[in-house]
């Protein structure tokens, strides 16, 4: 799962960054609400964490912009700011949760978890996606599983699979591909087919399509 967060304190910054990765999430992080939103313009992610105080272009402006764009995906403010007006602002543009600072990173983890539940359930209907051919993935682990074996997956093949996971039988295209798996990033064509290539090896013959020139299908 990708997340995007929004702080500009640098130390805490990394401490939700570093905590975060070790958890299995994939993290852009940014101290700049200008840089952040940019980022959001060309990339796509699962849930956002946006401090409120951040210079120039902060939380509220960032969580405004994002329901313009998106209105289902989860956002957590997290603020020093404990007064109910800058909480009452942050729930009226949008916002799914509140947390205020100081807090412990556990606390935040189970809200991340909540709502990444919470927005899987409602999307579909259960965390453990099945594959089919004896296949499943959990969204929120990023883990696959063939009956209850675990496959390692390498960074770029967690990416992939959440995408293929998330729109089964459905076309994925190159440009979807490349939105969230290389972040808009430059990349070559080679790359992309390589990471493809090494994820079917780990699946069932036939269960990923090419779709010449357009893009690629998971076949359940």
């Amino acid at each position: 799962m990708k997340i995007l967060l929004l702080e500009d304190d640098h130390n805490l910054n990394k401490i939700i960054k570093v905590s975060l990765e070790k958890k299995g999430f994939f993290i852009d992080s940014f101290i700049d609400g200008y840089k952040a939103v940019d980022k959001i313009l060309n990339d796509s992610y699962d849930l956002y964490i946006l401090d409120v105080n951040v210079l120039g272009f902060d939380g509220h402006k960032t969580l405004e912009f994002i329901r313009q764009k998106d209105i289902n995906t989860p956002v957590i403010m997290i603020s020093a700011k404990i007064d109910i007006e800058n909480i009452k602002k942050s729930y009226n543009l949008g916002c799914n949760d509140y947390i205020k600072k100081p807090f412990d990173f556990e606390e935040l983890y189970l809200r991340i978890e909540y709502h990444l539940s919470h927005l899987n359930l409602e999307k579909t209907s259960e965390l453990q996606k099945d594959l089919g051919n004896n296949f499943s993935f959990d969204l929120i682990e990023q883990r696959l599983y063939k009956h209850k074996h675990e496959i390692d997956l390498t960074v770029k093949e967690k990416l992939l699979l959440t995408l293929f996971s998330k729109n089964i039988n459905n076309t994925v295209t190159n440009e979807m591909i490349h939105e969230y798996v290389w972040s808009s990033k430059e990349m070559q064509t080679v790359s992309m087919r390589s990471v493809i290539h090494k994820l079917k090896q780990k699946l069932k013959s036939g269960m990923i399509i090419n779709l010449r020139g357009v893009g690629y299908k998971l076949i359940k």
